[in-house]
């Protein structure tokens, strides 16, 4: 990670690297060192959905920050979004529904920025696709990939600080970070 990162100094601001045990809301399950996110919850409505972040915000240091998901189950619907957000951001909510919160979702390929109407960006995703989400600290941008495509950017402008996150809303669904 070093020669990825040489500008982080991992003493002072560290990389995220796992998902958080104490960040997350209570329908989401965490195992395999914390890196597989699963649904606990009913996922009757959007009331279920269930988020987490990961451990530590991406340092602004990085320049570009990068990093992957599997979908190893769609579950019953796909409902399963990969964004970033704010610390301050309720993990109740899927990425992108709140202020501060980004979201792309697999079920309509919608992106969502600080609001629960999303806009169309890219294809759906579903199990067995690897979804990348960038973010460039340099211009305050993120882009994602879908599969190794690059999508285009998604949202600009973004605020400082951001957390790498993941929502999940229907059984069966289970992410693995890359």
């Amino acid at each position: 990670l070093k020669i990825l990162y040489p500008a982080v100094d991992e003493e002072d601001t560290p990389l995220p690297r796992a998902w958080s045990t104490k960040d997350k809301f209570n329908y989401i399950g965490l195992s395999q060192n914390n890196l597989r996110v699963h649904y606990k919850g009913h996922g009757k409505t959007h009331k279920d959905a269930s988020s987490v972040r990961a451990t530590h915000p991406i340092p602004s240091s990085c320049g570009l920050y990068y990093f992957e998901v599997k979908i190893v189950s769609k579950g019953r619907d796909g409902y399963m979004g990969v964004g970033l957000c704010a610390q301050d951001v309720n993990m109740n909510r899927l990425p992108g529904w709140d202020k501060h919160s980004y979201g792309y979702h697999g079920d309509d390929g919608h992106s969502f920025c600080s609001s629960g109407t999303g806009q169309a960006y890219g294809p759906t995703f579903t199990t067995g696709d690897v979804i990348g989400c960038g973010l460039n600290l340099i211009d305050g941008s993120c882009f994602y990939t879908k599969n190794g495509h690059h999508l285009g950017v998604a949202f600009q402008d973004l605020p400082p600080n951001l957390y790498p996150t993941v929502g999940l809303q229907t059984p069966g669904e289970v992410i693995d970070a890359n």
